[in-house]
């Protein structure tokens, strides 16, 4: 059983730094970088996409995730044909209802049908097809690309929304395999609603993650990404399948969390995040206490594993991913 591995990028830092981590990662064999798409607090995530699709030969290019409220469709469709262009049909377009994007302007999420006309809209647009958006009519005149699209989900009616209509879906549940068994069994749902096969979706599922020999020390860098992860995670998913003392650690840290310190390392409000919602929301500490917990998550049949590369040591991370994670992963298929 083979699961890929992927990075997730913060554009927090020069474009150029971007660009040479997701090198580094091609050479260290990860299939994929997803980048963060939130215009007030990070650089631009197609900018980024492009470089970085210049400093690559193999990996995917995928926004980690857009939103259908800052980008209108026709600006998103024409926005990752371009990347796809330039990284010669390497680029996935990943598309969510909207967090700190839309929360630093002073916007809230989108709902699932403007999402769902969204993705629509956009699917139609990248096959060179006109289509009704909101009342008016869109066509892109230059000749566009098809690019697969996956939705960004933790919530059950999202992760049945990629069900239904998504080529794959990036789910972000946590770290627990309840919460994995949780999130599979609505996709699962969305599936069968549309008539589609399973078997078809790409599982992609977004996980905090940081590895070292000094346990306490990678515990500690991931905390401003965890507390990131926990926010985002624990707003969709059902209380019913956390514990009430998850569910009271995370009250606490929603009620102080700033957006506009989205997943920093200055951020207050990562004091908040008890190990009890770091061990819920991440992997963290040394690779031999990892590796049975990603072991538990492969078996369950996902077909990529996006770590977010957020802490001060990303070449350290990827390098014992790729050296003493993957490796003993790839034993379980053989």
């Amino acid at each position: 059983m083979s699961v890929s591995f992927d990075i997730g990028l913060l554009p927090d830092r020069p474009i150029d730094e971007l660009a040479a981590l997701a090198a580094s990662a091609e050479e260290k064999c990860f299939e994929g970088v997803w980048i963060a798409d939130s215009q007030s607090i990070f650089r631009d995530a197609y900018a980024a996409l492009t470089t970085c699709a210049l400093r690559t030969e193999r990996m995917l290019l995928a926004t980690g995730v857009t939103n259908p409220l800052t980008r209108h469709p026709a600006v998103l469709a024409g926005a990752i044909a371009t990347v796809d262009e330039v990284s010669e049909g390497r680029a996935i377009l990943g598309i969510g209802t909207g967090e700190s994007a839309v929360k630093t302007i002073g916007r809230k999420a989108a709902t699932l049908k403007r999402m769902e006309e969204a993705i629509l809209a956009i699917r139609s647009l990248l096959a060179g097809e006109s289509t009704e958006y909101q009342g008016a009519t869109l066509k892109i005149s230059w000749p566009t690309r098809s690019v697969p699209i996956y939705i960004a989900a933790s919530g059950p009616k999202t992760l049945q929304l990629a069900g239904r209509i998504a080529d794959g879906v990036l789910f972000q549940v946590g770290a627990n395999p309840v919460l994995v068994k949780y999130a599979l069994d609505e996709i699962r749902k969305g599936a069968e609603q549309a008539g589609r096969s399973f078997e078809e979706i790409q599982l992609c599922m977004r996980l905090a993650c940081n590895l070292s020999s000094n346990r306490e020390e990678a515990r500690r860098q991931l905390r401003p990404y965890a507390a990131a992860a926990a926010v985002t995670t624990f707003r969709s998913v059902p209380t019913s399948i956390i514990s009430d003392e998850i569910e009271k650690d995370i009250r606490r840290l929603r009620e102080q969390y700033d957006y506009q310190k989205h997943a920093s390392v200055d951020a207050r409000h990562q004091e908040l995040v008890t190990s009890t919602v770091l061990d819920a929301v991440a992997i963290a500490g040394t690779p031999e206490e990892a590796l049975p917990k990603f072991e538990k998550i492969v078996e369950m049949g996902i077909d990529r594993i996006v770590i977010p590369l957020t802490g001060s040591n990303p070449d350290d991370v990827m390098k014992v991913l790729a050296e003493e994670i993957r490796p003993n992963l790839a034993k379980l298929g053989s």
